[in-house]
């Protein structure tokens, strides 16, 4: 053991750590317990050392290792862990952030006030309750493996027919009217059919899907786009890096509050002068006739509300302009100053 933590510029102590967890199994001598590293297994601990250190979890290598013989599998599981390594990076700064105004506030008092540290500390908690709360009601993965690049507008039967839904598409693209190079965001890209169009200008394009098979079905279609695991309340992504982000029938599987959070997230990673369209099912554009609401969608889908996303990005400077693109189908297009 020590010879091959040497040799690998760990300590024993790491070694046995990592045989604990299951991650490794050495053989060991049945007269005095000495452990013995195979070639292999000198192989596999250097794949664990180095996951380590670029920040996975033991749990995630142990799932991305069981797969390490198929390297699709294996690329998606350390793409999910970087997901989520990503998120908690973000609630992480966020929560710096707070502390940071915290500190403020009771620097300008003159001295700490429990009543702020609680407002701060509790407003923390609502949020990364909010981002945590989102699960695949839907199952989109199994979407992928029944339907293939067609699963999103099989979700859509009965609300959309596959006319309104490519029209919809093409609207987007249109609108945010992308250009040779430029750096674009698809958001909730699904399995793609937004994406070719978006591709198709030569826009530099990343996609972001929560689903492993929608993703799977991204990458296949696509090879040459930067596709990554995620959703729209913790984007894999740095901030001020897009000039566009289009976001297609995505929407509705937040609720309220998490879909202003996600315009957080946009507003994060679009550059300044950046615009984004949003184009789904929206109340007050879409259904005049119930009241604002559409009363024959699935329970399980939100429609955005126009007034509320517009209101919010007209709140941080955003110019805003909102289009009925047919019965049940709204578009929002935003600049950022």
């Amino acid at each position: 053991m020590h010879e091959a933590a040497k040799q690998l510029g760990v300590t024993p102590r790491t070694l046995r750590f990592y045989e604990e967890k299951g991650l490794i199994s050495p053989y060991k001598a049945a007269e005095n317990n000495y452990r013995s590293y195979s070639d292999e297994d000198l192989i596999r601990l250097r794949w664990i050392i180095s996951l380590r250190e670029l920040g996975m979890t033991v749990s995630a290598i142990q799932d991305a290792l069981a797969v390490l013989h198929a390297p699709d599998a294996f690329i998606r599981k350390v793409d999910g862990a970087r997901a989520l390594l990503y998120e908690q990076w973000i609630t992480a700064t966020k929560s710096l952030q707070a502390l940071d105004e915290t500190i403020l506030a009771w620097q300008r008092n003159g001295r700490a006030e429990l009543t702020q540290a609680e407002s701060a500390a509790e407003e923390m908690k609502q949020n990364r309750v909010e981002r945590a709360s989102w699960t695949d009601q839907w199952n989109y993965d199994k979407m992928a493996l029944s339907y293939g690049y067609k699963a999103p507008i099989v979700t859509l039967e009965g609300v959309l027919s596959e006319e309104q839904y490519n029209q919809a598409l093409l609207k987007t693209a249109e609108w945010l009217d992308p250009r040779v190079d430029e750096l674009g965001l698809e958001l909730g890209a699904g399995s793609g059919n937004l994406s070719v169009l978006l591709a198709s200008t030569g826009a530099r394009l990343t996609l972001i899907e929560q689903s492993a098979e929608m993703l799977a079905i991204l990458r296949e279609r696509l090879p040459q786009i930067d596709a990554k695991q995620g959703n729209l309340l913790a984007l894999p992504l740095a901030a001020q890096s897009y000039s566009f982000i289009g976001c297609s029938f995505a929407m509705h599987h937040l609720t309220p509050s998490q879909q202003l959070l996600a315009l957080e997230e946009m507003d994060r990673v679009l550059v300044n002068g950046g615009r984004l369209v949003l184009t789904g099912l929206i109340v007050h554009l879409v259904d005049n006739q119930h009241n604002g609401t559409l009363t024959y969608l699935p329970a399980k889908w939100t429609p955005s509300s126009a007034s509320e996303l517009a209101s919010w990005l007209e709140g941080r400077g955003y110019l805003t302009v909102t289009d009925r693109l047919n019965p049940v189908t709204g578009l929002l297009y935003a600049s950022k100053p």
